[in-house]
């Protein structure tokens, strides 16, 4: 099995952005790789083309704001300094913590299940 990849798709929507036009922000889904891909500890690299840095113009740079969001079950985590998505499982029953999904997990295992969830993001960079 490989190692799962996910890729930003920017969402076609027009923004108005900031009002001091010193920011740009991006809107958008995740999507994952195969099923049976699995994880790996530390997060998942982007799939090469739709990492965070081809959002478009300013995406270089070290976002200000970001927010990844799905069904609330799961927790989904950007990771500037290592450019990987990490994903949390688990609570629910309100007397545990999220705890990151374990290393060579089959994605398709993940509960609850990570392709029945619609992951939205928002990322904004500086202009300046």
């Amino acid at each position: 099995m490989a190692t799962a990849t996910c890729k930003f798709v920017v969402s076609p929507i027009v923004t108005l952005g900031d009002i001091t036009q010193e920011l740009v922000t991006y809107y958008g889904t995740i999507t994952f790789s195969a099923a049976a891909d699995t994880y790996a500890s530390g997060g998942l690299l982007a799939l090469a083309g739709f990492g965070l840095l081809n959002l478009g113009p300013y995406a270089d740079r070290t976002p200000l704001d970001q927010n990844i969001v799905g069904s609330g079950q799961l927790e989904y985590r950007w990771i500037p300094a290592s450019a990987k998505l990490q994903i949390f499982a688990g609570g629910g029953s309100g007397t545990t913590g999220l705890t990151e999904v374990t290393n060579g997990t089959a994605l398709n295992a993940v509960t609850p299940n990570i392709f029945t969830d619609t992951i939205s993001f928002r990322f904004a960079f500086p202009r300046k």
